[in-house]
């Protein structure tokens, strides 16, 4: 794994600074789900500006929330396994990155494939055909997100060869 990563991202000029700044702000806003309810009883007010960060990206709907201390987290089931996906699949990227980008980023219909769970649990959840469990939103979110670094990465790099050229 060591040489692979020190190829992937060492090769590249920048790449590695863009690989661990994903990393490191995807981890970041991860962390600060499952911090906001574990430190709300020691900073309320800390904890409420934290949640509230997470407003404008998701619904908050505290029966779609998984719950911790007795508080829901700040971002629904089908966010947390947006938030999970992309960030442990970025963490991995090296590891499975040259055989998977060339594979997924050379067929973006496989993106809409990925993408349809989500899309027909979220449109059957709309028209309240159903409503799925916690787990399966959380799954159908991971799914679609999982993939989403493998086109993150290769467009810093599309970005860096344009920029030498």
């Amino acid at each position: 794994m060591s040489t692979l990563l020190t190829n992937l991202l060492v090769s590249r000029p920048g790449q590695k600074f863009i690989w661990a700044a994903t990393v490191a702000t995807s981890g970041f806003i991860l962390a600060g789900i499952f911090l906001a309810p574990l430190i709300h009883q020691a900073y309320p007010a800390f904890s409420a500006w934290l949640s509230s960060l997470y407003t404008p990206f998701c619904h908050q709907l505290p029966d779609r929330c998984y719950y911790l201390q007795g508080l829901p987290l700040p971002v629904c089931s089908r966010c947390l396994g947006f938030y999970i996906g992309f960030f442990l699949s970025s963490l991995f990227y090296p590891v499975f990155s040259s055989r998977l980008t060339r594979s997924l980023t050379n067929r973006p219909g496989l993106l809409l494939i990925l993408a349809l769970p989500l899309v027909i649990d979220g449109l059957a959840g709309l028209l309240k055909i159903w409503s799925s469990p916690l787990p399966l939103r959380s799954l159908t979110g991971f799914i679609f997100a999982a993939v989403l670094p493998f086109f993150w990465f290769k467009a810093f790099t599309e970005l860096q060869i344009g920029n030498r050229g």
